[in-house]
């Protein structure tokens, strides 16, 4: 209820919820729901339907197979015609099993191989039953009730499907035992009595098992709907905490766990992993002269820039903080980062955004590289990051507009490190 007050649900979830609410309110006896959700009720209980209706379809054809030995003790006599209708039975069912399984995404299909089955089956019986010397012919008759039960609860038939079948049970079961003249009326009308109660009972409780079915499902529908929007909500405020709201870049707590995480893959995997800080020259310059909107956009286009410069898959572009930003780059090596570095610098020329308080008089940045070998340096992900910050320093005192790598393997202290000693390549 929360969900919808709030409007959480998008527009088509809002729509199947109110749906599942029309269907649960829904009174009366017909067993069905409005027609995207029955048709969505099928198809997602088509799958165990199908491998229950199989199992049933295995376990039934070796009942019936194992009633032989009644033959035996019953009926030696007769034992050559009843396994050539035993056969019978079992081979039509055998067949519509194979149809079963081999058109596996048929929705429709298993409720009537049910109804086949059963038929079979009864004809079968009715096969048994008149036959000539039959010496348990008055106990023959019961094994339709027994067809009704598997019928109407064991088998996975739909209430209206497991009508059909009763009903064919009935009239197979009425059109072999009326005519018997070996049996008395008394003896003809208690089985069909017991049958019709028997299948009577078994349908109301098929009735009642397939309700609450529905209802089951109805209900998992709902928690499955509002379960995939709280997770959608969860998403969208998870990438919220995670983006800087100005230019949609990572911002600095996603950079600092990606900074991590990719630190620790590296040393398992012995890779190297790199680093780019960048910085846009005299930015303080480019907002006193054109304003702080103006810079806001500048920084969204150098965003812009470094994000299709890198590999989307890989690399992680951050704002770092003002005007600064940084990458991490796994699986990367100096000549990589290198690389980058240029197509960085040939992105924002590109751009040819103006700058008059530069001496270029366009918009330019300063980059400062760092590569270490997690697997065999014993700094931290840290130390990466003050030599990549230590380079960028590097660039600016060059001059700017620059890339300057810091190869020192010696621990770097701390955060703007000027230090002349520091190793710098060009």
């Amino acid at each position: 209820m929360m969900l919808r007050r709030v409007k959480s649900l998008s527009s088509e979830d809002q729509l199947l919820d109110e749906q599942i609410e029309l269907n649960l309110k829904k009174r009366g006896v017909l067993l069905r729901f409005t027609r995207p959700l029955e048709r969505r009720f099928v198809e997602e209980m088509h799958r165990n339907r199908h491998r229950q209706l199989v199992w049933a379809g295995a376990i039934g054809i070796l009942v019936i197979a194992g009633f032989a030995f009644i033959d035996l003790i019953y009926r030696e006599e007769l034992l050559a015609r009843m396994t050539l209708i035993r056969s019978g039975v079992v081979l039509a069912l055998l067949s519509a099993l194979t149809v079963l399984i081999m058109r596996d995404l048929d929705t429709r299909l298993p409720g009537w191989i049910s109804v086949f089955g059963v038929a079979v089956s009864a004809v079968g019986t009715g096969l048994m039953l008149k036959s000539p010397g039959n010496p348990i012919v008055e106990f023959e008759p019961y094994t339709f009730i027994l067809l009704a039960i598997v019928g109407n609860i064991a088998l996975p038939l739909r209430t209206s499907q497991a009508v059909v079948a009763a009903s064919v049970n009935f009239a197979i079961a009425a059109f072999f035992i009326l005519p018997l003249p070996t049996l008395l009326p008394m003896e003809k009308a208690s089985p069909l009595i017991f049958l019709g109660v028997t299948s009577l009972l078994t349908l109301l409780a098929s009735y009642r098992i397939e309700s609450v079915e529905r209802k089951v499902f109805l209900l998992y529908l709902r928690e499955k709907v509002y379960a995939e929007a709280l997770y959608a909500k969860y998403r969208s405020l998870n990438d919220i905490s995670n983006t800087d709201a100005l230019t949609a870049l990572a911002n600095r707590r996603l950079f600092d766990d990606f900074l991590k995480q990719s630190w620790t893959a590296a040393a398992e995997a012995d890779r190297p992993l790199a680093m780019l800080m960048i910085d846009i020259d005299h930015f303080k310059g480019y907002n006193d002269t054109y304003g702080h909107p103006a810079g806001d956009e500048c920084l969204k286009r150098v965003a812009a820039a470094l994000k299709a410069s890198t590999r989307s898959d890989e690399d992680l572009p951050a704002r770092f903080g003002g005007e600064e930003f940084a990458l991490v780059l796994p699986n990367s090596d100096e000549d990589a980062a290198l690389a980058l570095s240029d197509r960085i610098h040939d992105a924002i020329a590109e751009l040819a955004i103006p700058h008059a308080s530069s001496p270029s008089k366009r918009l330019s940045v300063s980059i400062g590289i760092a590569v270490e070998h997690p697997a065999t340096t014993q700094h931290d992900s840290r130390n990466l990051l003050i030599r990549a910050d230590r380079a960028l320093y590097a660039a600016k005192r060059a001059g700017r507009n620059c890339t300057r790598v810091d190869i020192s393997m010696d621990p770097a202290p701390e955060f703007g490190d000027n230090a002349a000693t520091a190793a710098l390549r060009n």
